[in-house]
């Protein structure tokens, strides 16, 4: 009887599992194992609502396999380590994993594939966390793209032609011998961290993932479904702007640690768009399909250019002259810069760990261009407080808006913060939903109460400068010193 370990990690799920799959396929009996990586678990200011996230979908994950007869061994402690012990224990041959691009994995999953190798165990590495990995899509000169629109392209003939296939365990791999039961030890799946019991995204899991997606798609993927229900993917073109709204799928934190799988993302996407009746009910499906490209070719640009994880991804804009300014900073951290638009998003994230990605745009935007502070501050931020923080995503999107990435946003096209509220919260309800104490400024002033007359104020009982702060900096006279900044090194 063969025995081969699956090593989950990124991929907390037994369907559309690629490595897992592979391994039950080849292997008698499999074994589920998860490293608690004192690295990433016990890190400096370690995001608990990731942990949270994390330790719910193992805890949903093991008694999916406890069903099948099979179990999840939880170990803590540096990888090749664990894992060399691990086969050890179980006599086992081989180890199965899928494939990880962060600036982490990079180097700890050649370690484990070169030392384990060596010990004469066979280690087998799967592409699963992406549809797309590595150098898959190139340009005519055969280099990584680093522009997305002509990634996108490549990206829709590629799937077009080689669509992604699905797979599913052969679930009697997964029953193990009383023996090996006995045998493998491990430990308890952590509780969550105090505080986060019930945070707002829990619980997690490959289930409530699955059914989340059936519920923004309308149909599981892989299924044919005529209904005359029209799922929410069908307005996200129109929807997805407007953070009042539930206008997103808020999938991200399950794909970020596999719940659900990218694959099973796009076919429920492609499903809708062929049942839907109109043209912009398939744009709705199409630009949430943008997001998934989106995904991939910012996980390709970590691995192909993983400077990027410590520099700008535009040389010339490592010279830079930041501002050192550790106000503002901590203004912009608390959601007090007086620009309600900015307040609201970094409250929301601060109050529940996620952000609707307009508002991630729109203060990050106010970190790099208004308030002139490195981008690398405000995305180790975001890292610490976003249960769905993703390094390739994180960083791709920090260094769009501060305009220094690949394929970035010009420099000299900077947010209003006070028109952006304007255009995709006209009425202020995501500002007064997260900003309680402008709830009764009227429509007019909600997105610039400084501007409102001191009569008005007082009448309301909101004193711009007592009870809500001032601007912290005028938005013109911002912007024209950014310009000048990005001109001297652009």
């Amino acid at each position: 009887m063969t025995t081969a370990i699956h090593w989950f990690r990124r991929d907390l799920r037994t369907l559309d599992n690629v490595a897992l799959a592979t391994a039950t396929d080849q292997a008698d009996q499999v074994i589920g194992l998860f490293v608690l990586d004192p690295k990433l678990t016990a890190a400096p200011k370690v995001c608990q609502a990731r942990l949270a996230f994390m330790y719910s979908g193992l805890r949903e994950l093991a008694q999916k396999l406890e069903k099948r007869g099979g179990r999840l061994i939880v170990r803590r402690g540096e990888p090749v380590a664990e894992l060399r012990q691990a086969l050890r224990d179980a006599q086992a041959d081989a180890l199965y994993f899928n494939r990880d691009y962060t600036s982490y994995a990079q180097k700890r999953d050649p370690l484990v594939e070169k030392t384990l190798s060596e010990e004469g165990f066979r280690v087998s590495s799967h592409k699963d966390l992406v549809v797309f990995e590595k150098t898959e899509i190139l340009s005519g000169s055969n280099t990584p793209y680093t522009v997305y629109s002509p990634y996108k392209r490549r990206w829709l003939a590629e799937i077009g032609q080689n669509p992604p296939e699905r797979v599913e365990p052969r679930w009697e791999s997964l029953k193990l011998e009383q023996q090996t039961l006995l045998e493998m030890s491990g430990l308890e799946i952590p509780a969550p961290p105090p505080g986060f019991e019930e945070a707002y995204f829990m619980p997690a899991g490959e289930d409530l993932g699955r059914k989340m997606l059936t519920a923004w798609a309308g149909a599981l993927a892989g299924r044919d479904a005529k209904s005359e229900h029209h799922p929410p993917i069908e307005a996200y073109a129109t929807e997805r702007n407007l953070p009042a709204h539930e206008g997103t799928s808020r999938l991200s934190a399950f794909l970020r640690f596999g719940a659900i799988s990218p694959r099973q993302c796009y076919r429920a996407a492609i499903n809708a768009r062929e049942r839907a009746n109109r043209v912009a009910q398939q744009d709705g499906c199409d630009t949430w399909i943008s997001e998934l490209i989106w995904r991939d070719f910012y996980y390709q640009i970590m691995w192909n250019f993983p400077q990027v994880a410590r520099e700008s991804f535009q040389a010339r804009y490592g010279q830079l002259e930041w501002a050192v300014n550790a106000e503002h900073f901590t203004a912009w951290c608390e959601g007090r810069t007086g620009f309600p638009i900015v307040d609201a998003g970094m409250r929301q994230l601060n109050q529940i760990n996620w952000m609707h990605n307009r508002l991630r745009m729109i203060t990050a935007s106010f970190l790099t261009k208004d308030l002139l502070l490195d981008w690398r501050l405000g995305e180790r931020f975001f890292w610490e407080k976003l249960v769905d923080g993703d390094q390739p995503s994180n960083n791709g999107g920090w260094q769009w808006s501060a305009s220094t990435g690949t394929d970035a946003q010009p420099y000299f096209r900077i947010f209003n913060p006070t028109s952006q509220g304007e255009k995709f919260d006209p009425t202020g309800a995501f500002v007064r939903q997260w900003v309680p104490e402008l709830a009764r400024v009227p429509d007019k002033y909600i997105h610039a109460p400084h501007t409102m007359p001191p009569a008005m104020q007082q009448h309301l009982g909101i004193v711009i400068g007592r009870d809500y702060p001032a601007p912290i900096v005028d938005h013109k006279l911002a912007r024209e010193k950014a310009l000048e900044v990005y001109k001297k090194v652009g």
